[in-house]
């Protein structure tokens, strides 16, 4: 009997909890935002509350907005180097383009457009390099003067990284006549040269080899010259290859250049004696000097 009224009572505890529990989270749902909940269930059921359901003691205030001026802070200040935007005179940085070019396809195109025997060799002097080179000569005079046949010398070198290191035309006029002919000739070896590695202007270039005036241009390390051979009998070479370039110092060492930026002082440049400098005594002081006696 006992134990009946107690499971009874054990139950009857937990429905009251639970009770509790839900009207708990109940009155949280429905007094969330100000009892707005509420008044959407009161509305829902037709029912009007007298007094407004709030739970704010104070009164609404309209909120004002104010508005705000930024102030401009003051620019910030500090302390550079000697040196930030002083001109540190670095050598001049340049771009060199190398000319590469298929050795092997740039011989056979020269060979097409007429040179003969332009066929890939390796270079006797150097197994690691290339060249290819050709020979024409202009048909002798009907004249009879016994004259030597002009003729147009072609030569490509190049190493074997697939990079042409110098271009060669040479052009030896043995009779005024042939001029004209040796200077085509002459024309068209360097049009297929510079339409291959593009260079700029190749039009001008071959105007002014076509009518055997001499010039000379340097652009992105490249160089390529017209020039007439000293000599009674016209003979002109047109070579292109790399611009010999000075070395040049990099930024890198420039900026540890101890000796720009440490220098010393006159009283240390004098030579070192025996591990001291020279006119310094063993302990760091100047030696007397002697002066003679006059007798």
């Amino acid at each position: 009997m006992a134990e009946g009224k107690r499971e009874r009572s054990g139950k009857l505890f937990f429905l009251v909890a639970l009770l509790v529990i839900f009207a708990g989270i109940l009155a949280t749902v429905l007094l969330a935002n100000d009892g707005r909940n509420l008044r959407l269930l009161f509305r829902y059921f037709g029912i009007e509350p007298r007094a407004r359901i709030t739970l704010s003691s104070e009164p609404e205030k309209p909120v004002r907005v104010l508005p705000i001026k930024g102030k401009r802070l003051p620019p910030a200040r500090m302390a550079l180097p000697v040196y930030a935007f002083a001109d540190m005179k670095s050598p001049p940085q340049t771009f060199l383009r190398i000319i590469r070019s298929d050795p092997r396809s740039l011989c056979d195109e020269v060979k097409e457009a007429g040179f003969r025997g332009m066929d890939w060799v390796i270079s006797s002097s150097n197994r690691d390099n290339w060249e290819c080179s050709s020979l024409t000569t202009l048909l002798p005079s009907t004249d009879g003067n016994g004259a030597d046949e002009s003729s147009i010398f072609v030569l490509i070198k190049g190493d074997g990284e697939n990079r042409v290191t110098s271009f060669r035309v040479k052009l030896n006029i043995e009779r005024p006549a042939d001029s004209g002919p040796v200077a085509a000739l002459a024309a068209d070896a360097a049009m297929i040269f510079l339409e291959r590695v593009q260079w700029e202007n190749s039009e001008e270039v071959v105007r002014l080899v076509r009518s055997l005036k001499e010039f000379e241009l340097e652009s992105f390390g490249s160089r390529i010259r017209f020039k007439k051979e000293m000599g009674d009998v016209p003979r002109y070479n047109f070579m292109a290859s790399q611009a010999p370039g000075k070395p040049r110092k990099s930024p890198v060492a420039s900026f540890f250049d101890r000796e720009r930026w440490l220098p010393l002082s006159d009283d240390y440049k004098a030579p070192m004696v025996g591990g001291m400098m020279a006119g310094e005594g063993s302990g760091g002081l100047p030696l007397p000097t002697e002066n003679p006696k006059p007798n």
